[in-house]
């Protein structure tokens, strides 16, 4: 095998172990979160949660093989140096993403938490 056919196995098993990695802390973590923005309605919650990931899997893994640009007359220091390049822009990438998507669920729960009450609070006439 030439250098860059084994840096396209090693990127390529990388990013699948890091996505899978990523994708299984989204899901047990994010999962909480939102039991939280949607009470009583944890069927929702799964769902979404499930959905989250399974779009956030399928759209890095796309991105990640999409970067994945190896000359083949690359000497393999050449392909290990293009391969970690691209695989730093797909870490930033992810970063940017995640905290993209906490900011937009951030929205979600404030909203959510301005259209329930406050816990305890009951609301008292006023007899005049």
């Amino acid at each position: 095998m030439t250098g860059a056919v084994v840096v396209y196995v090693v990127y390529v098993a990388l990013a699948i172990a890091l996505i899978s990695w990523l994708g299984v802390l989204l899901y047990r973590d994010g999962r909480i979160f939102l039991d939280d923005v949607f009470r009583d309605q944890s069927d929702l919650a799964a769902a979404i949660s499930r959905l989250l990931v399974t779009g956030f899997v399928v759209f890095t893994l796309g991105y990640a093989l999409l970067l994945l640009r190896i000359d083949a007359d690359a000497t393999p220091t050449m392909a290990l140096r293009s391969s970690v390049q691209q695989f730093g822009v797909l870490l930033l990438s992810l970063g940017a993403m995640h905290s993209l998507n906490m900011l937009i669920l951030l929205q979600v729960r404030r909203r959510g938490a301005d259209r329930r009450p406050a816990v305890g609070s009951t609301r008292r006439r006023v007899s005049r």
